[in-house]
């Protein structure tokens, strides 16, 4: 009879051991879904912050007078621009008359530490159908994801 008690107290204690691994490996699959899931909200509300941040900067008036006279490295705007709790903070530098540069950085807090992006974006003063001046990217050249130092 002591064997057949071995033997079944030997079946249980794995059978329990095994139900443990199932619980814990559902249990990290499911941290790790939470985690990824918390991680898109995030790219998502940065890549909404970047994109406020963007429109506004080419929604900053362009001085006609201001234009001839750029100075390459020259602050002439700047602003800032958020999304739920990403930020994001612009910046208008003059680059060689008339181009300037409009450059985006956007950070936001992520699981203890600060998830971040920047973009570029060379542009020109163009005028429109009413001869107002607007800012848009030179010669079709579009924003450019730069590394974040």
């Amino acid at each position: 009879m002591t064997s057949q008690r071995g033997f079944a107290l030997v079946a249980v204690i794995a059978a329990l051991v095994i139900m443990a691994m199932v619980v814990a490996v559902s249990a990290q699959r499911a941290l790790v879904a939470a985690r990824q899931a918390g991680l898109d909200a995030a790219r998502a509300e940065l890549a909404a912050a970047v994109m406020s941040a963007e429109a506004a900067a080419l929604e900053d008036p362009v001085d006609s007078a201001e234009c001839a006279g750029i100075l390459p490295g020259a602050p002439m705007a700047s602003g800032s621009a958020g999304a739920g709790r990403a930020s994001a903070r612009w910046r208008l530098v003059g680059a060689a008359a008339p181009f300037a540069t409009i450059d985006v950085e956007a950070e936001m807090p992520v699981f203890g530490g600060m998830a971040r992006t920047r973009h570029q974006v060379l542009v020109a003063p163009v005028g429109d159908s009413t001869g107002a001046l607007r800012w848009a990217p030179a010669a079709g050249l579009g924003w450019t994801r730069v590394p974040s130092p």
